[in-house]
């Protein structure tokens, strides 16, 4: 697990944020939880999927194991780009681990009419080659403007973490994630989930994004158009669709389909299929 701190600090104003990180090389699981000034974002890859919960209460799910979670800690360099002058220090423990340490002592330096100052630390575990913890800071000052920006990194738990699982508040995720195929949507054969988006701030209709094998425009219209009823499921219009916020109404035709009080909006780009579930019913045929 690594834990990276930032601080900003402009003219005595200071900024904040922290990025927790862990992982498990296989099966490759991780996280990240990003807290900041305003909320926190969290990101888990568990079970080769991909769930993020933004600090606004947005849902972003994507099919694969998205490896994105681990560049905040920059592993295994550690965020030590700014400490390639560091000499060193000699060898020395960090958490029990052997390892070589570096300081890169206070210099001043001219870069763009300001006095930038630079210093820092880093331990280089010697078995393995990776970061333990590296410190930097750097303070630059031009006139009145005077600009301290510092990051801290530091692992812990080195290759004690056993399990990756969703927290509670996200395990509906993933059975919202799957809800198109427990429903039995109709769909072309061989479609499948690619990423699934909900905005807690939006219009209360969930999207959902599908590959399936290539076909023309037409050929997606007509499976739907010789569509007979299937587990539930009725056509209820092929065409244009009024109020649509992207394109159903004016530029390509679209299928609406339902199933007792579940509205889906669905529609080809010639690439994949995007399905939308209109739960407040808020489009309808346009005539």
């Amino acid at each position: 697990m690594a834990t990276v701190n930032e601080k900003n600090t402009v003219n005595g104003h200071l900024t904040e944020r922290t990025i927790t990180v862990g992982y498990i090389r296989k099966p490759f699981s991780a996280y990240q939880v990003n807290e900041y000034y305003s909320g926190v974002d969290r990101t888990y890859v568990v079970n080769d999927r991909t769930y993020a919960l933004t600090g606004s209460g947005d849902w972003y799910i994507s099919a694969g194991a998205s490896d994105d979670v681990l560049s905040g800690a920059d592993i295994p360099a550690g965020n030590t780009e700014k400490l390639v002058g560091a000499e060193f220090a000699g060898e020395e423990e960090y958490q029990g681990i052997a390892a070589h340490h570096f300081v890169l002592e206070a210099a001043d330096s001219n870069e763009s009419n300001a006095n930038v100052q630079l210093e820092g630390d880093f331990y280089l575990a010697i078995d393995g080659n990776y970061v333990l913890f590296s410190h930097w800071m750097e303070t630059s000052q031009q006139g009145d403007f005077v600009q301290v920006y510092e990051v801290t990194e530091a692992l812990s738990s080195i290759r004690q973490l056993t399990e990756i699982e969703l927290p509670a508040d996200m395990e509906e995720m993933v059975s919202t994630a799957d809800l198109p195929f427990e429903l039995r949507l109709p769909l072309p054969p061989d479609s499948g989930f690619r990423r699934m988006i909900r905005y807690e701030s939006g219009i209360g209709v969930d999207l959902y994004f599908l590959t399936t094998p290539k076909t023309s425009i037409d050929d997606f219209l007509n499976f739907y158009r010789d569509l007979p009823p299937t587990d539930g499921w009725t056509v209820s219009h092929v065409g244009h669709v009024r109020l649509h916020e992207d394109d159903c109404e004016f530029t390509r035709e679209c299928v609406i389909i339902n199933k007792g009080g579940t509205q889906v909006v669905l529609y080809y780009d010639g690439a994949a299929i995007r399905a939308e579930f209109d739960w407040p019913h808020l489009y309808s045929p346009l005539d």
